[in-house]
């Protein structure tokens, strides 16, 4: 038995109206996915430049005497063209017998997607991020 033209526009009308509110109940729950992927990718980059900069004034540090204003000025332009401003930025050494120097970065970083924090077991929308990186200073003997 096929289906005549009439009856065959009539199935595809209600296939329609289906097939439009599966998507209404799925769309919102991809883009949350979606973004929060994103936002995921950016406190991963965030970290990510934290990690350089810290390795940046340390290697500072160590080749020079440590000197916590220019530390702190190199790392802020490490991090400047990301637009991650640092809250601060430590600077501990040479620490007597073993000669280490340590720099300690930390920056707020600002979640996007409402919730994600929070379902991480956090509260609020910042984060905290901190890097620290240790290295052996440079005494030229």
């Amino acid at each position: 038995m096929s289906l005549t033209p009439a009856r065959r526009s009539g199935v595809l009308r209600s296939n329609a109206g289906v097939a439009l509110i599966e998507t209404a109940f799925v769309l919102p729950i991809l883009l949350i996915l979606v973004i929060g992927v994103l936002d995921f990718g950016r406190a991963f980059h965030t970290k990510s430049l934290l990690d350089q900069a810290a390795r940046e004034g340390a290697r500072l540090a160590v080749i020079t005497t440590p000197d916590p204003g220019l530390v702190t000025a190199r790392v802020n332009a490490l991090l400047a063209p990301a637009g991650i401003t640092a809250t601060s930025v430590t600077v501990d050494g040479p620490t007597p017998g073993t000669n280490l120097d340590t720099v300690t970065v930390t920056a707020t970083f600002t979640w996007m997607t409402p919730g994600i924090y929070a379902l991480a077991g956090g509260t609020g929308n910042t984060m905290t991020m901190s890097s620290q990186c240790v290295m052996r200073h440079e005494s030229g003997t």
